[in-house]
């Protein structure tokens, strides 16, 4: 790439040294061109003078200010581009001036010449170069990194996946527990749901107990003690008897319960009056 910049910098000096041949006078035709189209301008203009230096042009509806012994004027264009603006011109006009010598140096032929005055001499092939007598450059040893190396590069910002899939970044995570957002299951503060129960997002944050496991009510409600004894024996069939007396408004009857199942497993609680057959 050095090569390709220094071969055309060395046509392009020589090129520009030739189109300085071709100008008219000793302005550049590229200021020349600003000059002309100000001066047409400056036709609409009408100037009021103060005897002096000082000129007052009217151009439509602005009103500016033009001094011309100190090359300024209020619009700013004669100053930011060195090339008299309408308002000088109409007021150099006024006092029979050519505005061609007001026109800054650095639109000059000299000047001009002088940034093209040096040259890029040719040089040698880069084979033909003398063989250096310094010590050779050389790279750093390659280190491997640590880890396997990546086989996909890293995408820009903003770079959209080719497979057609929607990528979830910056998508708000929502739980499946309480149905907030803003953390997972894994992660919630109020912990997974028990076997057998499902949680219902609201005011109360406590489990709504569903039928499957909601524990036999009743006086024969097996106890959770786990049984022991002799009598723990457990049957293919059991009747169960209530153990408590009947009141004068209600008869006991018997219930039986055939292979009934328990929280507890199989057989008879511990201290129950029950009869097994």
């Amino acid at each position: 790439m050095l090569e390709e910049i220094r071969v055309k910098m060395l046509k392009r000096i020589g090129q520009m040294r030739e189109f300085c041949n071709t100008w008219i006078c000793d302005i550049s035709p590229m200021a020349m061109k600003v000059l002309q189209d100000n001066t047409a301008k400056s036709m609409k203009c009408s100037i009021e003078w103060n005897s002096d230096t000082g000129y007052e042009v009217l151009h439509g509806p602005y009103r500016h200010v033009v001094d011309i012994q100190r090359q300024i004027c209020s619009c700013r264009a004669w100053m930011l581009k060195g090339i008299p603006c309408p308002h000088a011109i109409a007021a150099l006009h006024h006092r029979k001036l050519d505005p061609i010598n007001y026109i800054s140096h650095w639109y000059n032929r000299e000047t001009y010449m002088k940034t093209y005055n040096y040259f890029i001499q040719p040089v040698m092939n880069l084979k033909m170069w003398p063989e250096s007598q310094n010590i050779s450059v050389i790279p750093p040893p390659v280190r491997k990194m640590p880890g396997r190396p990546g086989k996909k590069r890293k995408k820009e910002q903003g770079e959209t996946s080719k497979n057609g899939k929607l990528s979830k970044r910056r998508i708000e995570m929502s739980c499946s527990t309480c149905h907030n957002k803003g953390h997972n299951k894994r992660k919630c503060p109020l912990g997974a749901p028990a076997s057998g129960t499902s949680f219902t997002a609201g005011p109360s944050s406590r489990p709504v107990v569903g039928p499957s496991s909601r524990p036999p009510s009743g006086p024969a409600a097996p106890s959770s003690r786990p049984p022991s004894g002799p009598d723990a024996a457990p049957t293919s069939t059991q009747i169960v008897v209530p153990a408590a007396a009947p009141t004068s408004t209600q008869i006991a009857s018997p219930r039986v319960t055939l292979n009934a199942p328990t929280e507890r497993g199989r057989g008879r609680p511990k201290g129950s009056t029950e009869k097994v057959i």
